[in-house]
């Protein structure tokens, strides 16, 4: 009796090993990454735009059908140049007439960053890279054009061509984008 269980324990512990990947989005603003976070998470489309102020990290956990295995994906949202956080009023650090005046500004500057890809290293632990850009602003792919050569060489890449759906605006082709990635 014991024997057995143990070896289907074995086999179960075996198939429901963790991975554990980090995957990022990245793109020029207003590429949809946020939709494609959202929806990775299995929640709904949302119409409006919101952009994005700091880089946003969830964890989804992927089932691959093929192995029955369960892989745990971290997903960031990638922000280059975030906003700046600013101080929350009610938070008063000492009196800013007061002589010991050292003290606050340390603190101030500490406040005075943003969590965007000037302040971490995004491509760090990274297991796969995917590139947005919007077909009807040139600029979104001049963007991934730009930014593909500083991802470290080991980590694979995902371009995807968002708002197709409109078609009769788009300017970037599928032959253009299909031309850029052979070149690489």
């Amino acid at each position: 009796g014991m024997q057995a269980m143990d070896a289907s324990l074995q086999k179960k512990f075996a198939r429901g090993v963790h991975y554990n990947m980090k995957l990022i989005i990245k793109g020029d603003r207003n590429t949809g990454k946020t939709c494609l976070f959202q929806r990775l998470q299995g929640k709904p489309f949302n119409e409006e735009y919101v952009p994005t102020d700091e880089i946003q990290v969830a964890s989804i956990q992927w089932n691959y059908k093929a192995a029955d295995d369960i892989v745990k994906v971290e997903v960031w949202d990638i922000v280059d140049k975030g906003k700046k956080r600013k101080q929350l009023d009610g938070l008063k650090l000492g009196n800013p007439t007061s002589k010991n005046n050292k003290n606050n500004s340390m603190e101030s500057a500490a406040m005075d960053i943003a969590l965007d890809a000037e302040f971490v290293d995004v491509y760090k632990g990274t297991h796969g890279v995917v590139f947005m850009f919007d077909v009807t602003k040139l600029w979104t792919f001049e963007y991934i054009q730009r930014e593909i050569p500083k991802v470290p060489i080991h980590i694979p890449i995902l371009i995807m061509a968002n708002f197709i759906d409109m078609g009769h605006h788009r300017v970037v082709t599928r032959d253009q984008t299909v031309g850029f990635i052979e070149h690489f």
